[in-house]
């Protein structure tokens, strides 16, 4: 059996049918010594994976340590199902362990304090990972607003204070800045 080239979740939920291939991270896993349930999560959406031990006996040890966060890919038949997440899900023929997790710290009992502490594991939730989306399409629109009025976009450096062990008072930076004007003579600048 030929699968197509790898497509994103939600182009695969789109088609609604037929043989799909798919990649991303497992989202939640539940099942039993039978059966195995993954959502799988990619950066357009998440699906649901239904894997049987008899297709993947061989490989059931490996698929039986599948958690949180560890990256497949899966090839299967795409079907409407009403009780799947999203409302499809993928009966896989194939799977495709790229990496495995290794306890993934943050599970839903776990406070705001510790979340910022793991940020960077944060950001790939589904509620943070939509206010990223909206955050760039807001940020994307000025910039196409301001492009379509002539302006440019002027990124200066930027010294903070407060470093460490109070670092701006350290050291004397000069800054050479030529007349705006003269740079941008018919243009608008906005930073």
């Amino acid at each position: 059996m030929t699968y197509p080239k790898f497509i994103s979740i939600s182009e695969a939920m789109a088609k609604g049918k037929g043989h799909v291939a798919v990649r991303g991270w497992v989202y939640r896993e539940r099942g039993s010594n039978k059966m195995k349930f993954l959502v799988i999560r990619d950066s357009s959406d998440i699906i649901q994976c239904v894997i049987s031990r008899e297709k993947f006996e061989k490989q059931w040890n490996d698929i039986d340590k599948l958690q949180v966060e560890a990256s497949v890919e899966i090839e299967g038949i795409i079907k409407e199902d009403k009780r799947a997440p999203t409302g499809y899900e993928i009966s896989a023929d194939k799977i495709n362990i790229i990496g495995l997790s290794d306890s993934f710290p943050i599970n839903k009992d776990v406070n705001e304090e510790l979340l910022g502490d793991r940020r960077h594991l944060w950001l790939r939730s589904r509620k943070m990972n939509a206010i990223l989306k909206i955050r760039s399409t807001v940020i994307g629109a000025l910039h196409e607003y301001f492009r379509s009025k002539n302006f440019w976009e002027f990124q200066s450096p930027i010294l903070i204070p407060g470093g460490a062990e109070d670092g701006p008072t350290m050291f004397e930076v000069d800054v050479f800045m030529p007349d705006m004007a003269v740079i941008c003579r018919g243009c608008n600048v906005f930073s």
